[in-house]
């Protein structure tokens, strides 16, 4: 991995704290309000993203982490806090 893949990884080890907060609140609040199924499979979804992650940090595979991060956790941030939609 180059020096530059490396910096960008840096940001979001710094998130990580964060990440498993939300992980957590997402997975014992359901928010959404999904009906049981769709949570499920949400639940799944979650926990994929977040073996994802820890993937990505083992093998310092700066792709892997990036397509966690932008199409698993900030999907499900952006469909809980729709303002975060409005701010990019």
């Amino acid at each position: 991995m180059d020096y530059q893949n490396r910096k960008n990884l840096l940001p979001i080890r710094e998130q990580l704290n964060n990440i498993q907060e939300f992980a957590v609140w997402f997975l014992q609040k359901n928010p959404l309000g999904m009906d049981k199924e769709a949570f499920i499979q949400a639940k799944k979804e979650i926990i994929a993203i977040l073996q994802d992650i820890v993937s990505a940090i083992e093998e310092n595979d700066y792709v892997l982490m990036h397509d966690a991060i932008t199409y698993g956790v900030m999907e499900y941030l952006k469909a809980c806090n729709p303002e975060l939609v409005e701010a990019e």
